[in-house]
């Protein structure tokens, strides 16, 4: 047998699915596996997935994937880990036991305790660079501890953990319960300008510190991973999103990237400063022990989730592959999406899924092209309420990938911000995000790690058509929300 040849592993934890995948020195895939997860939704506004079977799921397709690498002679030099972020749950350290389900991102059950934080709504956003949501950790602790009864005895007990699904699975491969720093600035408890846990909100979210993992950087020794004798050391761990944006190729202030998956991400590369903004969410996009990348983002909580909805009430259940062929060329129909509320620049978390000036005498054909608009409006807006930052730097270029990147809604977007797009069909953005990291890390020269272009989309209206669009986006706005909106 010949000599093994070195790859790099990479997990990726997302809301549908668990990836492991194997990329080798020149940045070619060679292993790839998925195990499909599922979200319950008991009751509404509550959104849970099971934490045994998450770990089950990433068993399965390292066990899958480390096998075919065995059979093939490749040896991994290191493990990435990217994970869905603001998915959080109470673990016992000590038996490995889920006290809880794990509430994911779109878990909106805590937006009733809102109001007991509101005085405090300033503070937190200046602290942390997101603005208070039921999205996040902070608000989701709150009320597990005043809802759920029977874990006030547990919290007291000195095992057990509040801690983001990334601690979960980083204890799961090494046995340390590590939380890195893209994944902690959505607890709400993470002061984003000292790298460290406010103490000041950790006593407003009554949230004991004890109870929260250790705080490292993303690129840091987590631990090894064991796998039939052999040793794999953990060295990168950071959420999808910011996975994603280093996937696309944006690793320059003013860059922009645009991920459109189960949800989309715009996120805005800042430099080594954070930038916050009202309404937008100021993260770490990396970190090592010596330094720092800064994003500023906005989340569109709807995206591939909202033709999974379509399907649904246009009871086409193939509608998610064929949305492309089925939209409208054009409507005047306007969808004010209100799937797992509306997120940035907004932040309604409880409206309903409204058609102006209403679904009748349209077609379906016309609510899929207005729900597809919907998803260009809300990245313009929150372009728009990115351009303050973007005076500190040039807008540089916009790399979109995802697979809701597709033709119609780029075209679209294009159109509404007159500016280009680039499309990057890159198989599997967030994994191949890791797998960069990991090889800079490792030093591995050979790695690409700039974006590889596919397709430009540039505007193909007139800037006047463009804001006859936005006037209909804005009336429809001020409709449901009761306020004008928009810029």
């Amino acid at each position: 047998m010949g000599r093994s040849l070195e790859i790099l592993l990479v997990l990726d934890q997302g809301t549908s699915s668990t990836r492991a995948l194997a990329f080798d020195p020149t940045g070619h895939i060679v292993a790839f596996h998925t195990h499909t997860v599922h979200t319950h939704r008991p009751q509404p506004g509550h959104a849970e997935m099971d934490p045994r079977a998450v770990l089950d799921s990433v068993d399965a397709v390292l066990d899958r994937t480390l096998d075919d690498l065995e059979r093939d002679n490749w040896q991994p030099a290191a493990l990435g880990l990217s994970v869905q972020r603001s998915s959080f749950l109470l673990w016992d350290e000590t038996r490995r036991e889920p006290l809880t389900p794990i509430l994911t991102w779109q878990d909106r059950r805590a937006v009733d305790d809102l109001p007991h934080f509101r005085d405090s709504a300033d503070t937190i956003a200046r602290i942390t660079g997101i603005p208070l949501g039921p999205y996040y950790g902070g608000p989701k602790f709150a009320h597990l501890a005043q809802h759920e009864s029977g874990l006030h005895l547990d919290l007291r007990r000195p095992a057990n953990r509040f801690i983001p699904l990334q601690s979960l699975l980083i204890h799961h491969l090494t046995g340390n319960p590590l939380v890195d720093e893209t994944i902690a600035g959505r607890t709400l408890v993470f002061d984003i300008h000292r790298r460290q846990w406010s103490d000041e909100l950790l006593a407003l979210f009554r949230l004991p510190r004890r109870l929260l993992p250790e705080l490292v950087p993303s690129q840091h020794a987590f631990g090894k991973f064991r796998w039939h004798g052999k040793t794999i050391p953990l060295k990168i761990c950071i959420g999808d999103q910011q996975a994603a944006m280093t996937g696309l190729g944006v690793r320059y202030p003013g860059e922009v990237g645009i991920n459109l998956g189960t949800s989309g991400s715009v996120a805005l590369h800042t430099g080594g400063t954070p930038r916050l903004s009202p309404g937008l969410l100021a993260n770490v996009a990396f970190s090592t022990c010596d330094s720092v990348e800064y994003l500023l983002e906005g989340t569109i909580n709807a995206v591939g989730a909202l033709f999974h909805w379509f399907a649904e009430e246009l009871e086409l259940p193939d509608l998610p592959r064929r949305w492309t062929e089925l939209v409208a060329d054009r409507t005047n129909l306007v969808m004010v999406p209100g799937l797992n509320g509306l997120a940035a620049p907004y932040w309604w978390s409880d409206i309903s899924t409204t058609f102006i000036p209403g679904k009748e005498g349209y077609s379906p054909n016309d609510r899929l092209r207005a729900g597809m608009e919907s998803i260009a409006f809300l990245a313009y807006d929150i372009l728009q309420a990115m351009s303050e930052s973007r005076q500190q730097f040039d807008l540089g270029e916009i790399h979109v990938g995802g697979g809701m990147a597709q033709a119609p809604l780029l075209q679209f977007l294009s159109d509404l911000l007159q500016h280009p797009l680039h499309l990057h069909r890159i198989r599997e953005a967030t994994a191949r995000g890791v797998a960069i990291r990991l090889a800079e890390a490792l030093k591995w020269t050979d790695f690409p790690t700039g974006p590889q272009r596919e397709t430009t989309f540039q505007p193909a209206i007139t800037a006047m058509e463009r804001d006859e669009h936005l006037t209909r986006w804005r009336q429809a706005l001020s409709q449901v929300l009761g306020a004008p909106h928009g810029g």
